[in-house]
């Protein structure tokens, strides 16, 4: 059995190297449930989204356009894609797509979508892939297409047995028009996918030559900490750096939006300078809230009435009916998502652009913020994805870039911003505080007939609003 896609020239563009011999096939992820493709006028201009580039040795270069944060997706995006264009694994290279606005779709990862979302366009550029290579090998055998088949790599002339590889038909494989028809690998054929194999980024991690966006060093950069507001919403009112100043290898103090930064030649200068600050706050709206009030506040609230997410039957009247009933409350506090690496960023602001360096879920949202706070076009704004040291959604909150590039803009060099721990508990974007009210109505069998669940917390929906999602 094979399954049939129709991909117009559009949905899926074949280009030409811009680096060397080679078949290059650019194709967008999946956004809102369409391919999105566009045409330039030269190869030189076209940078799709995620892409593969097989060269004439072979080599096939598969780029993944979601974050690395622990859960696999530098493995399993490309097994999508070399399961359908039928490659030895051996000979795959993964790179990591930096951000871009509009190529990739939606470069955001989370709610372990990654996969789901991307699975159907994926394996339709695999299955492209091949199909152009099979053509190719047609071509230069002048034999019908469907005499040919793919092996690891190879195309195969059934009734012959002569073999190209890949590589060797790159070159006719990119002269050929882009087949409108394609079929998907039956999953009994699966070669890779369903398999177990090993994780891409487990012997970098092992080896210690992983980078995270704390290992990147830039000539003349100096290294960040930022004095923040014990309370949210809170300013600086004024400060004293006296005795900061005169701490070995701190270079500057100034203020930014969210506090106080010390800028200094290593990380635990920059850290021992931040504990020499002298700042008073002015603690703003926030200063008296407290987990009483927020209590209060829910206990309030939950005598309104608010929106009816799922309703099946009487559910009242259930409760009136029942032989016995019960009761009970539960209240979940604020909740750090507390990630393995603290937040951080590289960032070099320059005269004529802007480059970063972050382990963030939100690559794309990063770079409008970078936009915003610099004036440069998104096209002068390099975001480069580092590995994360897990996210959980708290790194598509890119507050933490926000300060690295206020601080190398200010500081007229490249800069790299540190979390401590204490920084990152204090300052994270927590899971919301909430308070649930369940009733449970019971037969005279003890057998659940009614069941009530009201929740009262602060919708997360703002943030997606906030950050682009």
């Amino acid at each position: 059995m094979t399954i049939t896609s129709k991909i117009s020239r559009r949905d899926f563009l074949k280009v030409s190297s811009a680096a060397g011999a080679g078949l290059v096939l650019g194709f967008y992820l999946p956004y809102r449930d369409r391919l999105l493709a566009a045409e330039t006028d030269s190869p030189l201009d076209f940078k799709p989204n995620a892409w593969l580039k097989i060269d004439t040795d072979g080599t096939t270069t598969i780029m993944v356009a979601k974050s690395e944060m622990g859960q696999g997706v530098m493995t399993s995006l490309p097994m999508i894609v070399a399961e359908e264009l039928d490659i030895d694994w051996a000979t795959v290279q993964i790179v990591q797509a930096p951000a871009h606005p509009k190529k990739y779709g939606s470069q955001n990862t989370s709610g372990s979508r990654s996969v789901r979302t991307s699975w159907e366009i994926l394996r339709k550029a695999g299955a492209t892939g091949r199909m152009m290579l099979i053509m190719a090998a047609a071509k230069k055998w002048n034999v019908g297409v469907k005499s040919c088949y793919t092996d690891k790599g190879t195309v195969v002339h059934r009734p012959s047995g002569r073999r190209f590889t890949y590589g060797e038909l790159v070159n006719t494989a990119s002269k050929i028009t882009i087949p409108s028809n394609v079929s998907l690998k039956n999953p009994d054929d699966f070669r890779i996918i369903g398999k177990s194999i090993p994780r891409i980024d487990t012997p970098s991690k092992v080896n210690g030559s992983a980078i995270y966006s704390n290992d990147v060093k830039l000539p003349d950069m100096h290294y960040a900490t930022v004095s923040r507001c014990p309370v949210f919403g809170g300013t600086v009112k004024h400060f004293n750096a006296d005795a900061t100043i005169q701490s070995n290898d701190v270079v500057d103090v100034f203020e930014i939006d969210r506090g106080v930064v010390v800028l200094a030649k290593s990380t635990w200068a920059a850290i021992k300078g931040k504990r020499l600050l002298n700042v008073t706050w002015d603690e703003g709206k926030n200063r008296d809230l407290s987990s009483k009030k927020i209590t209060q506040l829910f206990n309030k609230r939950s005598e309104k009435k608010g929106a009816v997410g799922r309703k099946d039957g009487n559910v009242e009247k259930a409760l009136k009916l029942s032989h016995s009933t019960l009761q009970a409350s539960y209240e979940v506090p604020f909740q750090a998502h507390a990630t393995m690496e603290p937040m951080s960023c590289v960032a070099d602001v320059r005269r004529d652009g802007c480059e970063i360096w972050v382990p963030t879920q939100g690559p794309q949202s990063a770079q409008k913020l970078v936009s915003k706070l610099t004036g440069f076009p998104l096209d002068k704004i390099k975001v480069n994805v580092t590995l994360l040291g897990g996210g959980f959604g708290r790194r598509a909150f890119n507050d933490f870039v926000i300060e690295a590039v206020q601080i190398s803009k200010k500081a007229g060099k490249p800069i790299k911003l540190i979390w401590t721990r204490e920084d990152d508990i204090h300052h994270d974007y927590y899971r919301p505080a909430s308070k649930h009210i369940l009733q449970g109505g019971f037969d005279n069998n003890k057998r659940l007939i009614a069941w009530s669940h009201r929740i009262i917390a602060p919708s997360i929906i703002f943030s997606e609003l906030e950050f682009n999602y």
